[in-house]
């Protein structure tokens, strides 16, 4: 799945070193506040968003990471109502185990030999799927509340029941999922596979969205810092529950910098192996900066 280049935001808000010239960083922001150019684009990020929340025409899916990117913008387009509806959908089709899916399509749109699709009586108006390669759909959901309740000020929406759970509650049953099922003991981080295009992809099938037997698992950057994001916009929304989910944030936080961080060439790793890597031993991956998802 395709998404705008946003990690290094990300990842530099939340970890990155004192020691950036000042002149540097202040020369960069008038750079971009001089920039005429950005209203023009901007309101071509407008027109786009106003064709529908699907990520573009090759797919017919709403995917979460695209959603959560987007959010904001489309409430510039569309009511409310249909901003709200969407992530409902998402919390409908929400697992036992608090999992969330990668995206949904409407049910009568469902092609097979596909994905595994994944139903729910709640809404049987659509069917949603997962990428079990990724481990950034449930902070893309909680982050993705945030963003609306923030913009439309909507508090009641957290109180809002899905199948006899609140919205609040099910926004910790996802970051809890992930402390679960992909939480790495050793490291303190989570885990998900060895991805490649635009984090979502693995390169030992064809296909690349599912966890299989060829899997090399690992920890990056993406799925750690998305999931910090997302503990820290939760309890803003929550803050009964920071005395729960603060250690656990600040704890992710000290590991990420622990682990990942590149002192010497002062940027993030590409990935801590789990069990291997799927590249060849020649391949440095360490030279590439890599400024999207991995």
């Amino acid at each position: 799945m395709k998404y705008p280049l946003l990690i290094l935001s990300l990842a530099f808000g939340l970890f990155a070193c004192s020691g950036q010239p000042g002149g540097k960083t202040d020369a960069l922001a008038e750079q971009i506040r001089a920039d005429t150019t950005l209203p023009w684009v901007k309101q071509k990020a407008l027109e786009v968003v106003k064709t529908g929340f699907n990520a573009g025409d090759g797919y017919g899916e709403v995917w979460i990471r695209d959603y959560n990117t987007f959010i904001e913008l489309s409430m510039d387009a569309y009511e409310p109502e249909d901003i709200r509806e969407n992530l409902l959908v998402f919390f409908r089709l929400q697992g036992e185990d608090g999992n969330i899916i990668d995206g949904f399509i409407p049910a009568a749109k469902v092609q097979e030999g596909g994905y595994d699709y994944i139903y729910s009586d709640l809404e049987p108006r659509y069917a949603g799927h997962k990428n079990t390669v990724e481990t950034d759909q449930e902070a893309s959901l909680v982050q993705a509340v945030y963003k609306y309740v923030q913009k439309s000020g909507d508090q009641a929406f957290l109180d809002e029941e899905v199948g006899g759970q609140t919205v609040r509650q099910r926004m910790e049953r996802a970051l809890q999922f992930l402390m679960e099922e992909r939480y790495n003991e050793e490291y303190g981080l989570i885990w998900g596979a060895t991805t490649a295009d635009w984090g979502d992809v693995q390169p030992e099938h064809d296909w690349g969205v599912f966890l299989t037997g060829d899997t090399h698992y690992t920890l990056d950057i993406y799925d750690n810092a998305m999931f910090i994001i997302a503990i820290r916009n939760y309890m803003e929304l929550a803050p009964e529950q920071a005395a729960q989910w603060g250690p656990v944030a600040e704890a992710l936080a000290e590991n990420v910098r622990a682990h990942l961080w590149d002192e010497e060439h002062q940027k993030f790793i590409p990935h801590i192996y789990l069990n291997g890597s799927p590249f060849p031993e020649d391949f440095n991956e360490n030279a590439i900066f890599y400024h999207g998802g991995t």
